[in-house]
C-alpha cells in the first residue's frame, strides 16, 4: 500500500488527475471478474483510485469505471482487442489467438497519443506487459508485477 501511496503522490506532482473512491470495494464489473483473475496488488490500487488521467487526457489507468464503458465512441477496456479482431478479417486461425492473448492481459493502461500503446497484467504470471499498434499482440514485459511496474514510473525507468 506505501508504493501505491508512493505512486499516487508522483502522479500528482507530475500533473495527472487523480479522484478517489468513497469506498473500499473495486465493484469491477461481472465480465471482468469472470474474465480475469485480478492480482491483488491491482485490486488494491482499484479500492483507492477512482480516475487516474495524465492532463492531457490521453492516457489513463483503467480504473472501476473505465472497465463498465461500453459505448462505441469511447475507449472500451478491449477496445485493442476489437481492433485486432477486425484486422483479423475472419482468419478463424488468427482470431483464436488474439482471443486467447487478451483472455490472458487485462489492460491497465492505454495511451491514445499518437500510436495506440498500452500496459496490461498477465494474468497467468502477473507480468506487466507493453504493446503497441499495429500488433497489439505482440508484447513486451516490463515488470513482474504491478508495485514493480508502479515504481519503475515513480524511479523514470518507465515513462508515462
Amino acid at each position: 500500500m506505501n508504493k501505491i501511496n508512493e505512486f499516487i503522490k508522483w502522479a500528482q506532482k507530475n500533473g495527472w488527475k487523480i479522484s478517489f473512491r468513497n469506498n473500499s470495494e473495486t465493484n469491477l464489473p461481472q465480465n471482468i471478474i469472470e474474465r480475469y483473475i485480478i492480482p491483488e496488488e491491482y485490486k488494491a490500487f482499484l479500492t483507492i483510485v477512482e480516475k487516474c488521467i495524465n492532463s492531457e487526457g490521453n492516457m489513463w489507468f483503467f480504473c472501476n469505471n473505465d472497465y463498465l464503458r461500453n459505448e462505441e465512441n469511447s475507449f472500451r477496456y478491449n477496445e485493442f482487442e476489437i481492433i485486432s479482431l477486425d484486422a483479423a478479417d475472419g482468419d478463424d486461425e488468427l482470431i483464436n489467438g488474439i482471443k486467447n492473448y487478451w483472455n490472458e492481459h487485462l489492460p491497465i493502461i492505454f495511451n491514445v497519443n499518437g500510436e495506440y500503446e498500452y500496459y496490461a497484467i498477465n494474468i497467468e504470471d502477473q507480468k506487466i506487459v507493453y504493446g503497441f499498434e499495429p500488433e497489439f499482440e505482440e508484447s513486451i514485459i516490463v515488470a513482474n508485477n504491478f508495485i514493480e511496474f508502479i515504481d519503475k514510473i515513480i524511479r523514470g525507468e518507465i515513462k508515462l
